[in-house]
């Protein structure tokens, strides 16, 4: 008669099984990262130290490195979480306003209610958070200036497609509309950060597209 197989031990199964899934995280990522982002947003990247992190998003370093890798990889994170959560969707308010010029509005004023929110930080994040970086962080600060001159770009995009439907004139230097566009909003997030109300950020808009005619 031939031997039955030897039986399954089942504690050594089990801690195989344990030692190959590894032991299981203990907090929320999206809500740790979350947090990590509003340090880096209220006080920059310099400024924000591994220290405060970890004692903020209630976890361990290890932790923080396994789960988001370095410091500067942790920031990109926070960006791509700011964007997705934070941000104002040029998309949709260009596809769905009546008209380019009031397209650029609508898109200057959902973006100052964005930066004078009052259980947030004020101003961009994108703006703000590596103003005052130094020459060991470059790289950190090259890769925010890149996601400006994107959103700069897209704006460009949209103003160049209202010129050649006939909504701009042909004689508007669009360049030159989207530049300064893209001042006042960054000039926005500036003064936010300095403590200015909507009301005032929002005559300045209203300033702003009075302009639109000089183009």
């Amino acid at each position: 008669m031939q031997e039955s197989s030897k039986p399954i031990n089942q504690m050594d199964s089990a801690k195989s099984i344990s030692k190959g899934r590894g032991r299981p995280k203990c907090f929320n990522e999206e809500q740790a990262l979350e947090k990590a982002m509003t340090l880096f947003w209220k006080y920059g990247y310099e400024a924000t130290s591994m220290s405060d992190l970890t004692f903020a998003m209630g976890i361990t370093a290890p932790s923080l490195y396994s789960t988001y890798g370095d410091k500067s990889e942790l920031f990109n994170r926070c960006i791509d979480y700011y964007l997705r959560h934070e941000s104002c969707s040029m998309e949709m308010i260009f596809k769905h306003a009546h008209s380019i010029k009031l397209a650029m509005e609508l898109y200057l004023i959902e973006n100052l209610k964005r930066l004078v929110q009052k259980d947030k930080p004020k101003g961009c994040m994108l703006v703000v958070s590596t103003m005052n970086c130094s020459i060991q962080n470059q790289q950190i600060q090259q890769s925010i200036s890149e996601k400006r001159q994107l959103s700069k770009s897209n704006l460009l995009e949209k103003l160049l497609a209202a010129q050649a439907s006939g909504e701009i004139s042909t004689q508007t230097n669009i360049q030159a509309m989207t530049d300064y566009y893209m001042t006042i909003l960054q000039g926005l997030s500036l003064q936010a950060r300095d403590g200015a109300t909507f009301e005032q950020l929002e005559s300045v808009v209203h300033m702003a597209m009075q302009t639109w005619a000089h183009f």
